[in-house]
C-alpha cells in the first residue's frame, strides 16, 4: 500500500538534462546528462538523424525550435565575458543565421507565434528582465510586468500568448498577447493561493501549482478542485507536470518502498492525476527507468535522463541511443 510515510521524490538538478520535441515536427532538443557539460544536439526522431551546428558542440547549447521546425536559437557556452553571451537563430539545414545578438546575457529564450517576436529572460546592464524581443530590428520591444523563469508560464498551442503566474499578486495570473503585445492580468477566485507555476492542460484549462503544496485544476475561470500534495507526500515534490489522455502526470517519478514479512521491496512509480475526478493515480515504471524527472516527448512516449523512453499507452520501453552523443 502506498502511503505518503514511503514515497519519496529525488532532488531535481536543472541541469541534468533537458528535452524538447515539436510534436508538429518530431523534431527535438537533447541535452544528455553528462557532468561538467551543457552542449547540446538537434534530433530529427523521423529520420533517426543527429546533428551538430558546430565541431565544438560543448561550446553552445540550443534552446528552442520553431514551430515549423526549420530553425532553433542558440547561445554560446564559451564566452569569457560574464556580462554577455551570443545569441543566434540558426536555420537547420543551411546553417543561415538569422540573428546574432551579443549585447546581453541570455538565459532563456523561446520562438513564439508571431515570427517577428521571440520571448527571453536576460541581463541587459547587470539588470534581469523578462521581455519580448524584435528579431528584425534587434530590440527589446516590451518589458514583460514581473521578471519571472519563463518555464514557470506556458504558451498556447500557437504561441499566440504567454500565461504566467504573478509573483508579487498571490492569486494573480497575466496574460500576454504576442501579436498586439498587451499585458493584462486577471484573479483567481481562490483567495488562498500563492501561484508558482501555470500550465496548459486539455488546450484550454490551466493547472495552477502552488510551490510544493498543491495542485489545483482552473476550469471555466473557477478552481474545478485541488490536491493537496503535502496531505499526500512527505517528501517535497519540486517538479512539473504534463498531460496526456485527460490525466495530468507528476514528471518526477517517485521511489516507493514497502515492506513485507521477509523484505523491503522498492519500486518506481509516475503518478497521475484524473482530470476530471482530482483522483491520484500511479503506475509503475520498468525497472529499467531511473529515479530521474521526465519530459514530455512526442505522442504518448517519455524519456528519462538515461535515454530510456516510455509509452505511458502501451507501457513499452525502448532506448534512446544516448550514449552516441555524449
Amino acid at each position: 500500500m502506498i502511503s505518503k510515510n514511503n514515497v519519496s521524490f529525488s532532488k531535481i538538478d536543472k541541469k541534468d538534462y533537458f528535452i524538447y520535441i515539436e510534436k508538429n515536427t518530431n523534431r527535438g532538443i537533447f541535452t544528455p546528462f553528462y557532468k561538467g557539460t551543457h552542449n547540446s544536439f538537434f534530433y530529427d526522431f523521423k529520420i533517426s538523424k543527429c546533428r551538430i551546428f558546430h565541431k565544438d558542440a560543448k561550446s553552445y547549447s540550443i534552446l528552442d525550435i520553431s514551430l515549423d521546425g526549420k530553425k532553433i536559437i542558440t547561445i554560446s557556452n564559451d564566452s569569457g565575458n560574464s556580462l554577455s553571451n551570443r545569441l543566434r537563430i540558426v536555420e537547420i539545414g543551411t546553417n543561415k543565421i538569422f540573428l546574432e545578438l551579443n549585447s546581453m546575457y541570455i538565459y532563456e529564450a523561446y520562438f513564439t507565434g508571431n515570427p517577428q517576436y521571440i520571448l527571453c529572460r536576460g541581463k541587459d546592464y547587470n539588470i534581469v528582465n523578462t521581455f519580448v524581443l524584435d528579431i528584425i530590428d534587434k530590440k527589446i520591444v516590451y518589458l514583460l510586468r514581473e521578471n519571472i523563469f519563463l518555464s514557470n508560464g506556458c504558451f498556447d498551442e500557437k504561441r499566440t500568448y504567454f500565461i504566467y503566474p504573478s509573483t508579487y499578486e498571490d492569486n494573480t495570473i497575466n496574460h500576454l498577447n504576442l501579436f498586439n503585445l498587451s499585458d493584462t492580468k486577471f484573479a483567481v477566485d481562490y483567495s488562498n493561493i500563492k501561484i508558482s507555476k501555470v500550465c496548459l492542460v486539455n488546450k484550454k484549462d490551466l493547472a495552477l501549482i502552488e510551490g510544493n503544496k498543491a495542485i489545483y485544476l482552473y476550469s471555466n475561470k473557477r478552481i474545478y478542485w485541488k490536491l493537496d500534495l503535502f496531505l499526500l507526500f512527505t517528501s517535497e515534490y519540486e517538479g512539473g507536470i504534463f498531460y496526456l489522455d485527460r490525466k495530468i502526470y507528476l514528471d518526477t517519478p517517485a521511489l516507493v518502498r514497502e515492506s513485507s514479512d521477509s523484505e523491503i521491496v522498492s519500486s518506481t512509480v509516475l503518478f497521475r492525476i484524473d482530470e476530471d475526478s482530482g483522483n491520484l493515480e500511479y503506475l509503475v515504471l520498468p525497472s529499467d527507468i531511473k529515479f530521474k524527472r521526465f519530459t514530455t516527448m512526442f505522442g504518448s512516449k517519455i524519456i528519462d535522463a538515461s535515454g530510456n523512453v516510455f509509452d505511458v499507452r502501451s507501457n513499452k520501453l525502448q532506448q534512446f541511443p544516448l550514449k552516441l552523443y555524449r
